[in-house]
Order: C-alpha cells, then structure tokens, then sequence
C-alpha cells in the first residue's frame, strides 16, 4: 500500500518523499519494506515504542477522525459496519475545510492550489432516494430505490449510498435527498 501511496503522491506532486516516520509496527520494521525504502533514498525514522506523544500530530489527527466517525454514526444510527465509509467521510469533508495548520486555505487548497467546492455535500446517513431507470423497472415498480447517504464514490462523481433492502451499494449522481430524515 506504501508503494501505491508513494507513487500516487510523489506524481500528484512532484517532489519525492525523503523522510518517513512511523511506529513499530511489524508493516514498517519488515526487512522489505526496509530494503524498499533504501533503495527509494527514503530515510527512516522509528518512534519509540509505547510512546504515541512522539507521533503527536498523527496521533491527534486520528482522535479527532474517530471522534467525528462516532458522531456520525451514532447522530444518524448508521450500523457501525460502516465506520470505513464514515472516515472516509469525515476525511473529505477535513480536507475541504479550513484548519488552523494552513492559514485563509484549506488542506485540498494547500495541495492543490484549487479551492474546493461543498455544493455536494449532504448530511451522512440522511435518507436518499436513488432513480431507477427505466430499463431496471417494470411500469408499475417503484421510480426511486430507499437508501441511506454513505459518502461521494471515489471512483466517480457521485453518491454512495446503501440499500439496505438489497443490502448492496449503489453509486449514483441521481439522488433524492431528505437530510432532515436518516
């Protein structure tokens, strides 16, 4: 997964990682991924164990993410199987938005340098009513399928949802939405 991230990262922009901190665990101290990251010039940096303060910055970032997953489930009684697709949630929306560490920009916008659109944005676990097509329906079936709001599809410009009738995900950019409801 590293060497996925490292070439996304190092495309999008342009520099190459030249240092990388990280705990102890057994993913970060394999002699592979070791011998990866000397042969890719990358200089290694190990905290000491049972000492989370020295990954302070990581370590605040993932309490405030699954402070936030915890709000959303629990505020719209999503079923914790979903816990993914809330960080994922919470993480774009953080990235969308403005934080103390990148003055008058957001981190999207710090990375970027394009300001970031919300006009998509949509309550997480809100009631979505997704079209069906006539091609997937009968003339007296249903237009719309009942599901719940998961996120935006990483894959395309559109919702993810879930139908719990079905018990499947659907991606689709033609949605109802009821945000007050969930």
């Amino acid at each position: 997964m590293f060497k996925k991230f490292k070439a996304f990262v190092e495309g999008e922009s342009g520099c190459r990682i030249q240092c990388l901190r990280t705990d102890r665990g057994g993913e970060f101290t394999s002699n592979e991924f070791n011998n990866f990251c000397s042969n890719q010039g990358i200089k290694r940096q190990l905290t000491t164990a049972y000492t989370p303060q020295q990954n302070g910055v990581s370590e605040r970032k993932n309490r405030t993410l699954m402070n936030i997953v915890r709000c959303l489930l629990n505020g719209r009684s999503v079923p914790k199987m979903f816990w993914p697709e809330a960080v994922k949630w919470a993480s774009y929306v953080m990235n969308k938005s403005p934080t103390l560490s990148v003055k008058n920009i957001t981190p999207e916008e710090a990375w970027s340098d394009i300001k970031p659109t919300v006009k998509h944005f949509r309550v997480f676990g809100c009631l979505a009513f997704v079209h069906v097509p006539d091609v997937n329906r009968k003339k007296l079936d249903s237009r719309s399928t009942k599901c719940v709001l998961l996120g935006v599809s990483e894959e395309s410009k559109a919702y993810k949802l879930y139908d719990a009738v079905s018990k499947r995900i659907i991606i689709s950019r033609d949605v109802v939405f009821e945000e007050s409801k969930g």
